[in-house]
């Protein structure tokens, strides 16, 4: 069987490189996200093939980063226990914590609308205000017009 040429080599390994360095890099960010590493979430995050993990050198770094089907199983120390409660313990604080801050948004967006809606609506009633006022001023003056006309002014509730 035919070698590939050493250019050819020399580009399959820097594909190589770039694959696992995208696989590295989506590993870590499953990890800090304190999720567990499976091979679907990782071909989720990258977009590379299920044939893609089945590499050699793929199954190494997997293995290297004991996930996926290279995670150890079995008993679990007390040790690890804790950590694992730890583990989930933050993943729901910080759930938790996504939930009120996106209720805090939710409840930001509501107070800005209401003060929109509150501004707004003392704005109409100062200019309510003031027609009133213009209102009372002109019907003082058809009172007093009235008056000077000699009209009987009795039945015409007064300012």
């Amino acid at each position: 069987m035919k070698q590939p040429s050493e250019n050819m080599q020399r580009m399959y390994a820097a594909k190589r490189e770039k694959t696992l360095a995208l696989i590295q890099g989506a590993i870590d960010e499953i990890e800090e996200d304190h999720r567990i590493v499976t091979k679907k979430e990782l071909m989720a995050l990258t977009g590379l093939s299920s044939g893609t993990f089945s590499q050699q050198h793929v199954k190494e770094l997997l293995a290297k980063n004991r996930v996926c089907q290279f995670k150890p199983t079995g008993k679990v120390s007390q040790e690890g226990r804790r950590e694992l409660n730890k583990d989930a313990e933050i993943t729901r604080l910080s759930r938790e914590l996504q939930r009120a801050q996106s209720r805090l948004q939710d409840l930001d967006i509501a107070l800005d609308k209401s003060r929109k809606q509150s501004r707004k609506l003392k704005e109409e009633n100062a200019e309510l205000q003031q027609q009133l006022l213009l209102l009372r001023g002109k019907y003082q003056q058809l009172l007093e017009y009235l008056e000077v006309l000699g009209s009987d002014l009795s039945g015409i509730p007064l300012a």
